[in-house]
């Protein structure tokens, strides 16, 4: 770690706590998401094949105890409900933290034998992330919130307290520097931001299409968005044109319910399931969402799930 002075596009920043990552020593920048370069550079360093070892998942009470808290719940719910017996699936989820904690595919690939791709951008996460030896390619990396490649700086966070006992709640509130947070102030994210200290890591973001260039991958069966107040962005970066995505679970905090960016998502063919924390939507002409909507008390309430960080 050194003191430094960081400049990405017209951001300078001085004498910040900046760790230089040690396995990629260029950076490109402005490219489009199909550019040969890009999906080249993501194919040859920042994409990393599922594990072919056994698993290594924690089993620590406490640990398990907040897994499956905050809206987990409510995302199994669905996800189960709409995915039971569809084996071979294909997830993205980007904000994978340690691939255990909080995680909304680890039980489509152990369950279901399904693969995907886990974007984690902190370093720190992403090591306990390639631990966990999960089955789906992991990157890195960040989702860039326009078509093309950036540099950008990641806010890492750590707990100076023992915060509800829940150290990953902290580490995925990490964010990019820049991004509206659009969290209120007494919202417990505000209270975890201000209470942690902060390196500032160098960020390479690629356009979600990039990646599934990389990956020859034209459908995605579960996309799910954790990354702290971009998710909107990246999901107006999608070439829908290009790609399909049957499920997508995009986290968004705030006092203010997004009509503009559920009416764009309407207007793109999909319906709204539930949404606490996190908005679920499903395309309407998908077949699960004809099998689940057939389902009796297929609706879970969200309200009973209020409560958590």
């Amino acid at each position: 770690m050194t003191l430094t002075t960081l400049t990405v596009g017209s951001l300078m920043m001085r004498n910040y706590n900046v760790e230089e990552p040690t396995s990629v020593d260029w950076v490109m920048e402005g490219l489009p998401a199909s550019h040969p370069e890009v999906v080249q550079a993501l194919s040859s360093t920042f994409l990393l094949p599922p594990s072919t070892l056994p698993y290594n998942l924690s089993t620590d009470p406490e640990y398990l105890a907040s897994s499956q808290g905050h809206t987990w719940k409510l995302i199994h719910h669905y996800i189960s409900k709409l995915f039971a017996g569809e084996r071979g699936g294909f997830f993205v989820e980007a904000g994978a933290l340690d691939g255990q904690q909080l995680s909304n595919t680890l039980w489509l690939e152990q369950e279901l034998d399904w693969t995907g791709l886990l974007i984690e951008p902190n370093p720190y996460s992403f090591h306990h992330l390639q631990h966990k030896h999960r089955k789906a390619w992991t990157s890195n990396s960040c989702i860039s919130t326009n078509q093309f490649t950036r540099k950008s700086v990641l806010v890492a966070l750590k707990s100076r307290v023992n915060y509800l006992n829940k150290e990953w709640f902290v580490k995925g509130s990490s964010y990019e520097y820049g991004v509206d947070l659009k969290v209120n102030i007494n919202q417990p994210q505000t209270y975890i931001i201000n209470s942690s200290d902060k390196t500032y890591l160098p960020a390479y973001c690629f356009p979600l299409y990039s990646y599934l260039l990389a990956l020859n991958v034209t459908t995605i069966d579960v996309l799910s968005l954790d990354t702290q107040g971009s998710e909107i962005d990246i999901v107006k970066t999608i070439p829908w044109e290009m790609i399909t995505v049957r499920l997508l679970v995009v986290e968004l905090f705030g006092d203010n319910f997004p009509k503009d960016f559920t009416e764009y998502m309407k207007a793109k063919g999909y319906v709204m399931l539930d949404r606490l924390h996190d908005y679920i939507f499903v395309r309407k002409d998908d077949p699960a969402y004809t099998r689940l909507i057939s389902q009796p008390n297929w609706k879970l309430i969200a309200k009973k799930y209020e409560g958590g960080v």
